[in-house]
């Protein structure tokens, strides 16, 4: 923004001060005024300045995250294989309950085989008796009526 110092100094001198003096006030005005403000020229190389630094930060976020998602990624990777790990051991156990539960199973049919031979043998125990029982008084019997 450009700063017209002769339109300062025809307006100071038309307020009644002498030429010398409203020249050197519209002088001061002038150089303050291009000393704080910026030109075209200065803002677009500020916006360059700002644009290169914001690629380079966005690359140095960009390594970090690719970082920090390969750090993840292997976490990650530990985990799964410790889950495969515990799954196997899971797996391992699950056979050895299947074989105990079928020898369990085998042991269980033993037992009830064995119990249904003492049954069978159990039902036809007395009858073996009751015809032992009635031989010994046939016996008997014969025995005193010869006598």
């Amino acid at each position: 923004m450009g700063i017209d110092t002769l339109s300062i100094a025809k307006d100071l001198r038309a307020a009644a001060l002498p030429q010398d003096q409203a020249e050197a006030i519209a002088a001061a005005i002038g150089g303050a005024m291009s000393e704080g403000a910026a030109t075209k020229a200065d803002l677009d190389r500020l916006g360059e300045r700002i644009d290169a630094r914001f690629e380079r930060e966005a690359a140095r976020v960009d390594g970090q995250f690719d970082r920090e998602a390969a750090r993840v990624d292997a976490r990650f990777a530990q985990v799964d294989a410790r889950f495969d790990h515990i799954e196997a051991r899971l797996d391992e156990a699950d056979v050895k309950v299947d074989a105990r539960f079928a020898q369990f199973a085998t042991d269980l049919r033993l037992v009830e085989e064995r119990m249904t031979a003492r049954i069978e043998s159990a039902k036809t125990q007395p009858l073996t008796w009751l015809v032992g029982a009635i031989f010994t008084a046939t016996g008997v019997l014969i025995a005193v009526l010869k006598l």
